[in-house]
């Protein structure tokens, strides 16, 4: 699987937990104390997430 791919599926994984909670790109940079633009670019599928930011996100989603 290449590192693109494993972006844009890490993206859709963090959208499927937003929708099923229904909230939105702001509610979710609120939570991670993070600019809209630096949350959009999660969700964009071409951010490569390191393994801090991905915990960050687990933990403060309560998925861990």
């Amino acid at each position: 699987m290449t590192e693109l791919r494993k972006s844009i599926n890490m993206a859709e994984a963090i959208k499927k937990v937003l929708r099923e909670r229904n909230m939105s790109k702001y509610e979710f940079s609120l939570i991670m104390g993070r600019d809209i633009s630096v949350i959009k670019q999660w969700l964009s599928g071409t951010y490569s997430f390191n393994l801090p930011t991905l915990m960050e996100i687990s933990l403060k989603l309560d998925l861990i």
